[in-house]
């Protein structure tokens, strides 16, 4: 039997970008809590594949929302570039902590579920459109109507395709393979350092290769994987034989893995962010192109998103005609529009001896420049 529902607030997805946007809405407007319905394809806890990490501003978020960070996380102090032979690291206390999103995402589910928000897991929305004052839904089990929606259901959003919003750019692609190690004897655990490796752009990649520490069930992992942002227009290097030479190196057979992947959608401010009545909030809007960076700034576009979505009702204007705006002023636009530059510089360079030297200047840098570069590239804040 389908049933129609209606709320002031529907949001597809229950990813770090609408319980975001969830949170950051009871926290403002309690009030619209039991008018919020999220939709969610799968079940919590659910499996997504990620590097898993959150930066200072993820934690900034959960600082904001009173929340702390009460998963398993393996924290890392150090992190380390690397190009060939040539390597780099800056140093920060608590500069990241790397969760599996199972577990993380479980975990804020758990806290909107604990403000009155209704989450419903196994809808797959099937279709989405504009009706007189709001906006209808439909899902594999119902029909629903909203005065506002937030898609915030990844790169493949089924609300942007629905929307008829179309990107000829911006997709990038991940694989990722999970290693299990000693946590003892192994460095990533020890000394609490991340690895970047951007060796693989001598195959024609456009992006590194990470060795992050975590935990799965308890047990010491290394989370291993391999991002190319495709920023520059190029021929494409293989992305498995990269990632495969790279594991061979670190005496992992590609045999013994098992390979996961996705695409992850980057940034580009020219892109289109909402519709009356409808916004896009993290992966479906565009994340991070140097890095891929995800969950905090999906944490981030929740509280742009709440915010924009709390002075529409206030208002009753519900255009959005200035959401990719406040996007861009906010400070999360600032660092996704540095990040965009900085790719676009980094990953066109057409000779690795370039980057050789770029690496050769940094190892001899002092420490207090390369923290700079750190801070530069958003892995950690200069006021932390």
């Amino acid at each position: 039997m389908m049933n129609s529902s209606h709320y002031d607030v529907i949001i597809v997805g229950a990813g770090p970008a609408g319980l975001s946007t969830a949170l950051h809405l009871a926290h403002v407007a309690p009030s619209l809590a039991e008018r919020i319905l999220l939709l969610e394809a799968a079940t919590h806890p659910r499996r997504k594949v990620c590097g898993g990490a959150i930066t200072f501003h993820g934690a900034e978020q959960l600082r904001q929302l009173g929340l702390d960070m009460d998963v398993p996380a393996a924290v890392v102090h150090n992190v380390a570039f690397r190009f060939g032979h040539h390597e780099f690291t800056t140093e920060s206390q608590n500069t990241m902590h790397i969760i599996q999103r199972e577990a993380f995402d479980a975990s804020l589910a758990s806290e909107v579920c604990s403000k009155g928000i209704e989450i419903r897991g196994g809808e797959r929305l099937g279709d989405l459109r504009p009706v007189s004052q709001g906006i209808e839904l439909t899902t594999n089990k119902g029909v629903y109507q909203a005065s506002v929606v937030v898609g915030a259901d990844g790169s493949n959003s089924v609300v942007r395709q629905k929307l008829g919003i179309r990107s000829t750019m911006g997709v990038a692609r991940l694989l990722r393979a999970m290693t299990p190690v000693d946590e003892q004897t192994t460095p990533a655990f020890t000394h609490h350092t991340a690895v970047f490796d951007f060796t693989c752009m001598q195959q024609g990649v456009q992006g590194y290769i990470w060795d992050f520490p975590c935990f799965v069930d308890g047990q010491a992992f290394l989370n291993r994987g391999i991002f190319d942002s495709r920023i520059a227009s190029r021929p494409r290097g293989d992305l498995k034989a990269a990632f495969a030479t790279a594991l061979t190196e670190r005496g992992i057979a590609w045999d013994s893995i098992k390979l996961e992947g996705h695409p992850v959608r980057w940034f580009n401010p020219r892109s289109v962010f909402a519709r009356p009545r409808v916004l896009l909030a993290g992966d479906a809007a565009g994340v991070d192109p140097l890095f891929a960076e995800g969950i905090s700034y999906a944490m981030e576009y929740g509280a742009i998103a709440a915010s924009t979505i709390v002075e529409a009702f206030s208002q009753k204007e519900f255009t959005f005609a200035d959401y990719r705006n406040r996007i861009l002023r906010h400070d999360l636009g600032h660092m996704l529009l540095t990040k965009v530059r900085i790719a676009k510089m980094l990953y066109r360079l057409p000779f690795p001896r370039i980057c050789s030297l770029l690496w050769r200047f940094a190892e001899l840098a002092p420490p207090a420049f390369n923290r700079r570069i750190g801070a530069m590239l958003g892995v950690f804040s200069l006021k932390g």
